[in-house]
């Protein structure tokens, strides 16, 4: 029978899985527009503030405010697959039942418009995926689905509310879902730090530890947008100052733009919404394309305007050396920027006629410069089966690459790009040409709550997350740190956050998924601060430890400092 009956859609009995909250009543809220990490904020009630009137909400994002589109005749069928995933699993078929949700999820993956037009509904087969890998004793993979399960439950959090998670017809319960997170996720932490101690190390020690000799000195850019109004904050000052000493230490590059770069390239005329429908934390995906596109570079490094170095004596190329140290590679940087340099040239240029399909003319084009590199790296294989759909970038360039081309951390949620390394190659210019294609037309990736966040993720995991699940019949093993299989793309070198981006106790302990900043950590970030506190309080921390490596006396006087001592 159709679910989708007269008025309004009833939540369907569905066994074991139905919510098991009887007697407690949810808080009623509206959606509220906030900064950060929307998906934590039902811990912290008290930082949400008023809501805010959706007349007031920017342009691009009202248009997706309380969009339904549930009642389509695709989420009829999947509702039916989904049934037969309950049934599965209630009669103890744990793997077959993950086979199906992950062959159910796979074709609606390959397509971010479909999958985010019901949300609600593929959060929900994601967090059933999860409860079968439990029983199946696959702990790590059921910390994967359930972070993939979180990226979509936020999207229809913001654009519906939490009500409309609760009450749908789906088996999925906001609260107990996002719990089931933390949990899954804390107990991901720990167990990598049981199996690489590493980890848990600060980022001088972590490198040392990692590989005996030093990396050699490579060509870096160091890369902020800092839009900040100097008369609130000294916070665009303080990163310049702090940016500037540490480059000049190790002969790197600082590339700051005041204002959100918009990359410029033949691909923008698919960007059919107005530029200011794109939220601003896109830009860092503009900015690391107009920094690769000069071809200057060997590895490029993104760090957040409200981040400082607080390690000098750690250089970025030892961090790179620590990612690679994980298995024997080949190509050499200087070949890296040659090929990207050539293949941004004809890039830029564009075809010289019209295409039938422009996307295509450009995927066809990065093939030809494209050779994944697997070099000796017998310790992490690909996945087998894996979905494919090249526009989206989900084909073997992703698949196949072992040479770690980004190196960034995940914090107690998911992948934190507020600091990132990347290197200068064809793979990384394909890669986040892809995230960026993700905000192409009227794109439901560009106005969620974690922006670039959810295209990397649902590049980085997704695919390999499925295609792990859909193999269970093989008797693979549970994802590991060092693998064979990772859960993610080889190309992502994860370091913790420890080594990269801890935050100050008063970020931290709000935020329950952010490591806390110790004294002789590398950087510290101070990303969710106005949150949880003033912008008064906020100044007053970043002077107190920008002062804590810079000196006082000497910079106490800069204009761009003084009013605020």
């Amino acid at each position: 029978s159709n679910i989708y009956g007269e008025g309004k859609p009833r939540k369907p009995a569905m066994g074991l899985f139905r919510p098991s909250w009887i007697g407690f009543s949810p808080p009623r809220r509206r959606w509220q527009l906030l900064a950060v990490c929307v998906i934590l904020l039902w811990q912290q009630p008290q930082a949400q503030g008023p809501p805010v009137p959706e007349s007031q909400l920017p342009a691009g994002l009202r248009q997706w405010i309380g969009l339904d589109l549930c009642g389509q005749d695709r989420w009829v069928t999947f509702h039916g697959g989904l049934s037969q995933v309950v049934q599965k699993f209630n009669a103890h078929e744990f793997g077959p039942a993950l086979v199906t949700a992950a062959e159910l999820l796979a074709p609606l993956a390959k397509d971010t418009e479909a999958s985010f037009s019901c949300a609600t509904a593929v959060a929900s087969a994601l967090s059933l995926s999860a409860l079968c890998s439990d029983q199946l004793q696959l702990p790590v993979l059921a910390a994967r689905f359930r972070q993939l399960s979180a990226i979509f439950g936020s999207f229809d959090y913001q654009m519906k509310g939490e009500d409309y998670i609760d009450q749908s017809p789906w088996p999925l319960n906001w609260k107990q879902n996002m719990e089931g997170i933390l949990r899954s996720m804390s107990f991901l932490k720990q167990r990598e730090l049981q199996v690489e101690p590493w980890r848990g190390l600060p980022a001088r020690q972590a490198v040392a530890e990692r590989s005996a000799a030093r990396g050699p000195q490579k060509k870096v850019a160091i890369v902020t947008v800092c839009d900040y109004d100097p008369s609130q904050t000294p916070l665009a000052r303080l990163s310049k100052l702090n940016r500037d000493a540490y480059a000049r230490m190790h002969g790197y590059d600082v590339v700051m733009y005041e204002k959100a770069p918009l990359f410029v390239d033949p691909l923008s005329s698919l960007m059919t919404e107005p530029a200011s429908y794109r939220p601003p934390a896109w830009s860092k995906v503009d900015a690391l394309l107009e920094t690769m596109a000069k071809g200057e570079h060997d590895w490029v490094m993104w760090l957040d305007c409200d981040s400082f170095f607080m390690d000098p004596e750690v250089r970025l190329e030892d961090l790179v050396t620590a990612a690679e140290s994980r298995c024997d590679t080949q190509g050499s940087p200087t070949q890296d920027r040659e090929t990207l340099k050539q293949l941004v040239g004809q890039w830029l240029a564009g075809p010289q006629e019209e295409p039938a399909d422009l996307l295509a003319w450009y995927d066809d084009l990065a093939e030809g410069f494209s050779q994944a590199d697997g070099g000796e790296c017998r310790t992490l294989e690909t996945p087998s089966a894996a979905p494919d759909n090249r526009t989206l970038g989900w084909s073997d360039w992703l698949f196949k690459e072992r040479r770690p081309q980004i190196v960034a951390s995940e914090d107690g949620l998911m992948l934190n790009t507020g600091v990132m390394l990347v290197r200068s190659s064809v793979w990384s210019w394909r890669f986040f040409q892809k995230v960026r294609g993700m905000t192409f037309g009227r794109s439901p990736v560009t106005q969620h709550p974690w922006w670039e966040q959810t295209a990397m993720v649902y590049l980085l995991q997704f695919p390999f997350v499925l295609a792990h699940a859909a193999a269970w019949q093989q008797q693979l093993p549970d994802l590991a740190p060092a693998g064979p299989h990772l859960g993610y793309a080889s190309a992502w070198a994860m370091l913790s956050q420890k080594h990269i981006n801890g935050y100050p106790p008063l970020v931290s302990s709000a935020l329950l998924t952010h490591t806390t900043f110790d004294q002789g950590d590398f950087i510290v970030s101070f990303s969710g601060c106005k949150v949880y506190s003033s912008q008064e309080v906020c100044n007053q921390l970043f002077l107190n430890y920008f002062f804590q490596v810079h000196d006082y006396n000497e910079l106490s006087t800069d204009p761009g400092i003084q009013s605020w001592l």
